[in-house]
């Protein structure tokens, strides 16, 4: 099983890159992947927890760069940080220098993907591995076959499924974070978990590393361990558990203390105003000075709104195809059985997971990605729990239950079978279409940055923490609009505004016009443009340089005295 499922998973994994174009259409490193690479670049170089990347918004904390982190969680950075420190000297070198020419300098993004790819493979085998422990606990009289068929089968059904092969192929939290949750779960499955209270809830902190969510998970499987327990054991294991959460996560919390006042602070939380009084993402994050936000009764009603209108559309992409079926028959089997407690609190404790990440999705960013390490916990766990319904129908010949449990396997490959080639499909469509330009445009822009930029000043562009990687310096995100990028440079000064986008109608709505007719933008009385450049890469992209003229003296009496 494990050989079956390791080649499976590098194939799956080539499969979806080669697709993707990665390296070659798509850049290795996206928006998010970038973020966390330019924090554990500055962490393996210098000791710092810090980012040479913003967003507009907080600029209002902390203008000057290098900033603190804000958005990224722990985890990804000091395990990007530690594979960089490991990388060879001579690589090192090469992205440590300033990039004078557009040949490539070296390949440190690429070890960005060695968690994630390594994570990919381990749920697999994980899932697996579990799934045939727990046969072998719970039903003895299944054979050693049978028991490797079905963890080869849930194993394949991840392997194949598209958006795990995606987070493979980029420096995504969210496998880490699965693998986590996989291993949280098969210990409450298999007895573990009440056992071993305190080493369940470290594991749920070093999980808790990368990704927030862990915040309101930690206390599900902290019950669910609670339920598993003997009657007077309870309340020690569900206290062990949450503290054993804690330890790791304190020294993060202590650091958002001190950078931002509270260690209950993240960005993040501005997110769950998307889509409320016409707030966007865009206006909540690329704003330098967004104003207040709702409180009290009345935005605990602009939220509730908010729920209602994202989980119908949520709930139902969770039961899309046969998850439906394995949502409902983990449900039941979890309802009529009562034995053994472990592993009935382990399927409650999968259900709870997945019904408060569809709920938390609804309140923040309502996409399929946050439900994704849920999702997997209750498609592998409901699998399981079909084949035990079927095994429990003694009113059903032996032979006529056989034939239903194959057919089920057959029907859960051949459903990752079509999504997989729907997704490989999606993944070249979108590779071509996608708003990053390939590497070596970015490359080329780099190169005009350091060259046309005096050293220690950041710029300003749509290609965010991309540009922050390739181009060694301070970037800041582009603001919303060209009308609030003199409120940006009221907190931190800097020069040039770098515009890279497919076309006009690819620009954000408030720079299309600038996009479309850069020459009149030179004479927009507000725009403050001394010097416009325009050209066209390779990709298609257009590239809009626009170099600012200084501030005017009230205007740059506010520029903190610390600023570039």
């Amino acid at each position: 099983m494990f050989l079956v499922l390791a080649a499976a998973g590098a194939e799956f994994w080539m499969l979806h890159a080669n697709a993707w174009g990665l390296g070659s259409r798509s850049p290795v490193l996206g928006y998010d992947a970038a973020e966390y690479a330019v924090a554990a670049r500055e962490l393996a170089r210098h000791g710092q927890w810090v980012t040479t990347y913003a967003l507009p918004v907080e600029l209002a904390r902390h203008a000057t760069p290098p900033w603190p982190l804000a958005l990224v969680q722990p985890g990804m950075v000091v395990t990007e940080a530690a594979l960089f420190q490991l990388a060879p000297p001579d690589m090192r070198r090469g992205h440590d220098s300033m990039m004078t020419d557009a040949r490539r300098p070296d390949q440190m993004e690429w070890l960005v993907l060695v968690l994630p790819f390594v994570s990919f493979i381990v749920i697999a085998v994980g899932l697996g591995l579990a799934v045939s422990h727990v046969l072998r606990r719970f039903a003895p009289n299944v054979s050693i076959v049978s028991r490797v068929a079905a963890g080869t089968v849930i194993g394949l059904a991840f392997l194949a499924d598209p958006e795990a092969q995606h987070f493979a192929i980029g420096g995504f939290t969210e496998l880490p974070f699965t693998l986590g949750l996989v291993g949280a779960l098969a210990a409450l499955a298999l007895g573990i978990a009440p056992r071993l209270p305190f080493a369940l809830g470290l594991l749920l902190g070093v999980t808790g590393t990368f990704r927030g969510a862990m915040l309101w998970l930690a206390p599900i499987f902290a019950l669910g361990a609670a339920a598993a327990a003997p009657a007077g054991r309870r309340g020690r294991t569900l206290l062990l558990v949450l503290a054993g959460y804690a330890i790791p996560l304190a020294p993060w919390w202590i650091y958002k203390w001190r950078n931002f006042g509270t260690p209950a602070w993240d960005l993040s939380a501005r997110s769950v105003w998307d889509g409320v009084q016409g707030r966007t993402w865009f206006s909540l994050f690329n704003d330098p000075d967004p104003g207040g936000l709702p409180h009290g009764l009345a935005g605990a009603r602009l939220l509730a709104a908010k729920v209602a209108r994202n989980l119908p559309s949520l709930a139902l992409d969770m039961l899309n195809g046969p998850r439906a079926l394995f949502v409902g028959a983990l449900a039941l089997w979890a309802w009529v059985t009562r034995e053994p407690r472990g592993l009935r609190a382990a399927a409650w404790t999968a259900l709870a997971l997945a019904a408060a990440s569809v709920f938390t999705a609804a309140l923040s960013v309502p996409q399929l990605r946050y439900l994704f390490p849920t999702r997997v916990l209750v498609e592998a766990a409901g699998l399981l729990a079909v084949w035990g319904l079927i095994a429990r129908a003694d009113t059903l010949a032996p032979r006529v239950r056989a034939v239903l449990a194959v057919g089920i396997a057959l029907l859960t490959l051949g459903w990752g079978a079509r999504q997989c080639a729907l997704g490989l499909d999606e993944a070249r469509r979108t590779s071509e279409v996608r708003g990053v330009p390939t590497t070596l445009t970015l490359l080329q822009i780099s190169r005009l940055v350091s060259l046309g930029v005096p050293a220690g000043e950041p710029v300003m562009s749509n290609l965010g923490p991309i540009l922050a990687w390739e181009s060694r310096r301070a970037v800041i995100h582009l603001a919303e609009s060209p009308d609030l990028v003199a409120a940006c440079r009221r907190r931190v000064d800097f020069s040039n505004v770098i515009l890279a986008f497919r076309d006009a109608r690819a620009a954000w709505p408030e720079w299309r016009e600038l996009i479309e007719h850069p020459n009149d933008a030179m004479h927009h009385p507000g725009w403050n443009i001394r010097q416009l450049r325009v050209f066209q890469s390779a990709d298609g992209f257009q590239v809009v340089w626009l170099e600012l003229k200084p501030l005017e003296p009230s205007e740059a009496a506010l520029v903190p005295a610390s600023a570039p």
